[in-house]
């Protein structure tokens, strides 16, 4: 705990030394003179200060292209909860020859082994030349989280995309709410996604319908430090367990976007709905309906220094008779998409319930404290849709934004069962 704690201050510190040196190196760029009153023109900035000065600005260099060698954009993200940091490689082509057509691949291979790749061709969603945003965790809502990050992207997409994720150290503590953090397992999980996805969208709605293959294989984790989940579990308790499975799945979803800026925002709304389908290729093990709910709202108090965000949300799986949904497939309590508090995946069920609630102050225009309350609950039936027998979590955070986006945030975040910190790139909602 305490090295995580260190980790978070050196962050914090590291951030406000780059913020400083970055509206540090800006101010001198603007008095320094030209070449135009015939004096010697500026030296132009080393990598490393270009590199802070386009992280730090919405406005960047090449129409948002950033840090590239041609085609290829060196990144570090976070793939899963589990994976860590990890450096991934992108190929970005958009608008190939003059043309709508558009190409765009990644790989990334973390220090725990955590592969991911994908690629996408087509008219595919993006924001002048930055990078495509595609979700690559195994713990936000599918598909809604997709249709959530092209929120705002006005015009017509078309594309083929195709996913393959190896996540070798993913946790399991059993189902339902009253599963023990004593009997953590863990198990690896392999899955291609291959689908084909149209988008429209116009200023403040989207829609977006997806349909394709999902194939998925469940073998045994490689954290040493916890059994195998396929040693404590059987197919009643880790149902999909011992089977591959394949799914035809089809998607529709809308999201209504009144945010003032979807990436750092301080008033107005958002709603988004999903709905899926997903068919057992090879029988009837396994086939269910999803229904997807998240409400987003912001109210500043006074100004935007001071606003108060709330979030609703609820994934709602209902198998065939005689089906179940296959268990790394729930949705999931834990981490930092719902409950930071816990650990990830802690409590996984066939629906899912979580609010959110922040207090936001800008202490400056780059830098934000959050106080955090969460709260949310797994069931397997409606019958206990409600608020009752929630588990809750709190905390702080801070981070570190842009006028256009939230660049990365450090959020502590304690539960009974202990406190977690996270690091994140990118907004919490």
């Amino acid at each position: 705990m305490r090295r995580t704690l260190m980790t978070g201050l050196w962050f914090g510190v590291l951030a406000l030394s780059a913020i400083a040196r970055a509206q540090n190196a800006a101010e001198e760029q603007k008095v320094t003179p030209s070449a135009v009153d015939g004096q010697k023109e500026p030296q132009r900035p080393g990598l490393v200060e270009r590199t802070v000065t386009s992280f730090w600005t919405d406005d960047e260099p090449g129409a948002g292209r950033g840090i590239h060698l041609g085609p290829f954009f060196p990144r570090v993200e976070v793939v899963s909860s589990g994976g860590g940091l990890a450096p991934m490689l992108h190929f970005w082509a958009p608008d190939i020859g003059g043309t709508p057509l558009d190409i765009h691949a990644s790989a990334s291979y973390s220090i725990y082994t955590y592969q991911y790749y994908d690629l996408q061709v087509g008219l595919v969603p993006h924001n002048g030349e930055h990078l495509p945003r595609i979700e690559r965790g195994t713990g936000p809502l599918f598909p809604l989280s997709d249709l959530e990050k092209t929120a705002g992207m006005p015009g017509f997409n078309i594309y083929a995309s195709a996913r393959y994720r190896d996540y070798p150290r993913e946790d399991f503590y059993g189902l339902g709410a009253t599963s023990l953090l004593s009997a953590r397992t863990d198990y690896r999980l392999k899955d291609g996604l291959y689908e084909g996805v149209v988008r429209f969208g116009v200023p403040h709605f989207s829609l977006m319908a997806r349909a394709g293959l999902f194939h998925s294989s469940i073998s045994p984790g490689t954290d040493s430090a916890f059994p195998s989940t396929e040693l404590s579990n059987s197919a009643a308790t880790a149902p999909g367990l011992f089977v591959s499975t394949d799914f035809v799945h089809l998607s529709a979803g809308a999201w209504l976007e009144l945010r003032d800026e979807p990436g750092n925002p301080h008033q107005g709304a958002s709603l988004g709905v999903a709905y899926s389908r997903f068919d057992d290729r090879h029988g009837n093990a396994f086939q269910f309906n999803r229904a997807i709910v998240d409400a987003r709202e912001y109210i500043p108090l006074g100004s935007k220094r001071h606003v108060i965000a709330l979030r609703q949300a609820t994934s709602l799986d209902t198998p065939d008779a005689g089906s179940s949904v296959p268990f790394y497939m729930q949705s999931s309590l834990g981490s930092n998409t719902f409950l930071g508090g816990y650990r990830s995946f802690r409590f996984r069920d066939d629906k899912l319930l979580a609010l959110e609630a922040e207090y936001r102050f800008e202490m400056i225009p780059k830098l934000e404290l959050a106080l955090i309350y969460q709260t949310g609950k797994v069931f397997p039936t409606m019958s206990e849709f409600g608020l009752r027998n929630l588990r809750n979590s709190w905390g702080a955070g801070l981070r570190l934004k842009s006028p256009k986006k939230v660049h990365a945030r450090v959020d502590v975040l304690h539960s009974p069962e202990g406190t977690r910190v996270h690091l994140d790139l990118g907004p919490s909602f």
